[in-house]
Parts: structure tokens; sequence; C-alpha cells
């Protein structure tokens, strides 16, 4: 199970699910999950910045947030590799 715990470790999980997913059927469905997991992580930067400068807390629920996306395309491929 893939964790993060900042915006800069995105890039290599990133990189492993869509090539998981691409071998798969229903790949392009999962490659859209981490499409819109790539959106919340700008997102996330932007609020890491922002809680560097004391200005917010948003990165932690964004990032928790995340990680349950995460989970969930993980499962996904999961369930896709097993139906072929």
């Amino acid at each position: 199970m893939k964790n993060i715990k900042s915006s800069l470790e995105w890039d290599p999980i990133k990189t492993e699910l869509l090539r998981q997913a691409g071998r798969l059927t229903h790949g392009s469905d999962i490659r859209k999950m981490i499409s819109n997991i790539s959106t919340k992580i700008t997102e996330l930067s932007k609020a890491e910045v922002a809680a560097r400068r004391g200005r917010s807390n948003l990165a932690v629920e964004l990032l928790k947030e995340i990680n349950e996306d995460l989970v969930t395309v993980e499962e996904f491929l999961l369930v896709a590799a097993l139906l072929g």
C-alpha cells in the first residue's frame, strides 16, 4: 500500500500506477482516477507552501484525502487485474 507524506513523493508513485493501469482492460478508468489524484497533488503542493508560511492547515486534510484515494486506486487495480 502506497502512502505519501508530501507532494514530492507523488511522481514515482504516479509512474508505477500508470504502468500498472496501462496493461489492464479497464485501465482508462483507473488512469482517470490517477489524473484526479494528480490534480489534488497540485492543490496539496500549494497548501504545503501556505502551511510553511503559517497560513493554512489544509495540507493535512488534503494529504489524508489523497492517501485514501491511493488506497482506492490500488484496490481498483487489484480488481481489474483479477478480471483480466
